[in-house]
């Protein structure tokens, strides 16, 4: 096969390649424009607020301002597991360490809720 047939080939090939990646990935991207707008327009969640929730503390990061806690059902929410919390004052886990058992409740809109009362509990 001579040099310049293989070079048209390659070409064409290419060209097929990537014209046809663009078309997909600027359809698929055009799509994701259109759904993201309709996300923006809709109505955003009400403020909500899960009182008094059970959980145990399983690390506290200061740093970032989060608490980690495995807590109970939160009725409408989210089911029990271990996840952490953004905390809206740094008073709210001084004096917790790991393995305390607390009681606390969270406010906002999901999915950006925020710890804003939390106490140690009775054993």
């Amino acid at each position: 096969m001579r040099a310049w047939l293989v070079v048209i080939v390659v070409n064409l090939a290419l060209l097929i390649g990537v014209g046809g990646g663009y078309l997909y990935w600027g359809r698929q991207a055009e799509q994701l424009a259109v759904e993201l707008k309709a996300a923006r327009k809709a109505p955003q969640l009400p403020e909500r607020e899960w009182t008094d929730v059970a959980g145990v503390v399983r690390g506290v990061m200061p740093e970032l301002g989060v608490v980690v806690l495995s807590h109970g059902d939160m009725q409408g929410y989210m089911r029990p597991m271990t996840m952490g919390f953004k905390v809206a004052s740094p008073q709210l886990y001084q004096g917790l360490e790991v393995g305390d058992d607390v009681r606390f409740t969270l406010r906002g809109r999901p999915p950006r809720v925020n710890i804003v009362a939390m106490e140690k509990a009775a054993r």
